[in-house]
């Protein structure tokens, strides 16, 4: 199980969500995501450049991560259409 860390953009691009949207993502951060967060359920889509990492998709919103065998490094939450600026 690998450690779930937030870097403080993701944090404040998280309190900034609406409180279901915060909800709903914290529900899948603190099921599967830690164990294996390339689960078909969660469609994880590796990044093209010039952006690194992987992203998973909830609902509207997708969370940006970059993933090493001890640590998961969440580093962005937004909105799809701004996700990816």
């Amino acid at each position: 199980m690998a450690r779930l860390f937030f870097t403080t953009g993701a944090e404040r691009d998280y309190q900034k969500l609406p409180l279901e949207v915060q909800t709903r993502i914290t529900l899948v951060l603190e099921g599967h995501f830690a164990t294996d967060p390339f689960i078909p359920e969660f469609n994880t889509t590796k990044l093209k450049p010039p952006l690194h990492g992987y992203r998973i998709r909830v609902g509207d919103y997708r969370i940006l991560f970059e993933f090493s065998p001890d640590v998961i490094t969440v580093y962005k939450i937004k909105h799809r259409k701004d996700s990816y600026r």
